[in-house]
């Protein structure tokens, strides 16, 4: 496989968890730009379908990725928050 499968019924460690929220948001906020410049460049039909299209990658980011970090790992949510509130993005 691709070695993306969990080890027994270990978790993923904090570190990794990490890494793979700040990928999560950077994946939704370059998505999420692209609305503007779709936007302005295609047909109201052709926008209206990326637009729904990019909404719903972004959705399942936060379902699928996000969610399940938060679960694992239930300090999480706090520290992003925290890093969120004081510089306006995860670093």
């Amino acid at each position: 496989m691709l070695g993306i499968e969990p080890v027994g019924n270990s978790k993923m460690k904090i570190d990794l968890a990490r890494h793979v929220a700040r990928a999560a948001f950077r994946s939704s906020r370059e998505l999420s730009e692209l609305i503007p410049l779709l936007k302005d460049s295609l047909s109201a039909e052709e926008y209206a379908h990326y637009a729904k299209a990019i909404g719903l990658a972004v959705a399942a980011i936060q379902m699928e990725v996000m969610n399940k970090l938060a679960s694992d790992h239930p300090g999480l949510d706090a520290e992003i928050e925290a890093s969120i509130n004081r510089f306006g993005r995860y670093l």
